[in-house]
């Protein structure tokens, strides 16, 4: 069940995995997208660092084995020695490609720094060599099924075309899907803001939306869902964030990662964290390359 090849795996769904109990978690979302594809398999990839006994791993590994084949998922393991780091082993691990998903966590606790903050999930995301979604779970008992997705929108002028691989892993089994489009306007000015003004910004938050809704549309999804769209004027993106998925019940945020660079991806990085720490559910940031 175990081997290791550089190179040799196919493009597809990577669970970068480390023993901990919160990977155990995350690997009911890998395995969740798996049974969405053709291929219907997942390379789970860990590299012994010492931190977790060996025998511990052989039984956490034999346990998502037997979960992956009562879902008819066939799970190929990898287990590649450490070079430096265990960021550059997954590096070396899996492809560089656009087609190839890989699947991580966020820490339990923020006591080491951060959620997100300092682990290699966010190294990951940094790297930008495939596609990969993050994941901080908080209702385990969902076993990677939510079925109600918040889709906060930061209108990219590529519209939803780096959110569209996600959702279709994801789409099965959703029964609701939340388009948020948060207009942020300053504090100050939000107050004052005239009628006309106001409905001039939410027009346009309008009309991105109604494009994302129209991309959803022309992929002609094999899973039909309700499709929600909202529109909120707001100076805290975040706190706006948390109210909509507190009065929806959501069962998981999907939240892109930044396209911007320090200093202004330092700060939103800090907005993520505090998202991050207060969600009432499930919390995946994505990008793809």
């Amino acid at each position: 069940m175990t081997s290791y090849s550089p190179w040799t795996a196919v493009p597809g769904i990577y669970l970068a995995y480390d023993g901990s109990i919160n990977a155990d978690w995350v690997s009911r979302y890998a395995i969740r997208m798996a049974a969405n594809l053709e291929n219907r398999s997942i390379t789970l990839v860990h590299i012994p660092d010492g931190s977790i006994p060996p025998e511990v791993i052989r039984r956490k590994l034999h346990a998502i084995a037997e979960e992956c084949s009562s879902h008819g998922i066939k799970l190929h393991c990898e287990q590649p020695p450490l070079r430096h780091t265990v960021f550059r082993t997954l590096l070396a691990t899996i492809p560089p490609s656009p087609d190839s998903y890989c699947i991580c966590g966020a820490r339990i606790t923020s006591r080491r720094g951060g959620f997100l903050r300092g682990t290699i999930s966010e190294q990951l995301l940094e790297a930008r060599k495939f596609n990969v979604l993050a994941i901080r779970v908080v209702m385990p008992g969902l076993l990677g099924c939510p079925d109600d997705l918040l889709f906060p929108l930061a209108g990219h002028p590529r519209g939803f075309y780096a959110a569209m691989p996600f959702l279709h892993l994801l789409a099965p089994g959703i029964h609701n899907l939340y388009l948020l489009r948060i207009m942020q306007v300053n504090s100050l000015l939000l107050r004052y803001l005239s009628r006309q003004q106001y409905r001039a910004i939410y027009r346009r938050g309008a009309d991105y939306l109604h494009l994302v809704t129209r991309e959803i549309a022309r992929e002609n999804l094999t899973t039909e869902f309700h499709v929600d769209t909202r529109i909120v004027l707001a100076a805290d993106w975040v706190a706006e964030i948390l109210i909509q998925a507190s009065e929806l019940r959501a069962r998981l945020i999907l939240l892109g990662a930044t396209e911007e660079r320090f200093p202004a991806s330092r700060l939103r990085a800090a907005k993520v964290e505090r998202l991050l720490r207060k969600t009432p559910c499930d919390v995946a940031i994505y990008r793809k390359v």
